[in-house]
């Protein structure tokens, strides 16, 4: 288990796929994750649960964390995808599946907690996240946690009857050094 400030973050198991089932079917929670149309089936959750599963023998540490709260309620899960072992580059995915939790930090202490294990046990040195233009929330938690705003993929998903630009956010290693110095100013 890791722990942050507000959360815990633990490896996915299999009996997370209720919890991360209902998560995927919430019309609400997938517009801010970008696929407000999304209804897995709780089969492909679990293949997806297996995947993950496999990549964390494969890589060693986990590829999806169950984000709890100190009291162990699980709220959502931090993904990791599109590792390249050349650049030591990793792809962050974050959800919060329980709207009763937004905007009260849990987002924010997750993508430090995440980024923390990256850079100081899993010798990761650029994690970048990617997030729909309308969804302000992310973009000031991003920028919140020391992530810049990298670039803009101009009508690159499409839902709710319109194309959407997706903003791509990045944290080099360096920055979180540079964030830290800082703050002890």
């Amino acid at each position: 288990m890791i722990k942050g400030e507000l959360v815990n973050l633990r490896a996915v198991d299999r009996h997370d796929a209720p919890d991360i089932y209902r998560w995927l079917n919430n019309s609400d929670v997938m517009r801010y994750w970008g696929l407000p149309s999304s209804s897995p089936s709780l089969t492909e959750v679990q293949r997806q649960i297996e995947a993950w599963l496999d990549g964390e023998a494969m890589f060693e540490r986990p590829q999806c964390l169950v984000i709890e709260t100190l009291e162990s309620e699980p709220i959502g899960f931090v993904a990791l995808g599109e590792f390249k072992a050349e650049s030591r580059s990793t792809e962050l995915s974050l959800l919060i599946g329980e709207p009763a939790h937004w905007g009260l930090g849990f987002g924010s202490d997750a993508l430090t907690t995440i980024a923390d294990a990256c850079f100081d046990d899993w010798n990761i040195r650029r994690i970048w996240a990617r997030s729909e233009a309308f969804n302000e929330r992310a973009h000031r938690m991003f920028r919140r946690c020391g992530f810049t705003h990298e670039a803009t993929r101009r009508d690159a998903s499409f839902f709710d009857g319109q194309f959407h630009d997706v903003l791509v956010f990045g944290l080099l290693v360096s920055d979180r050094c540079d964030v830290e110095e800082n703050d002890t100013k």
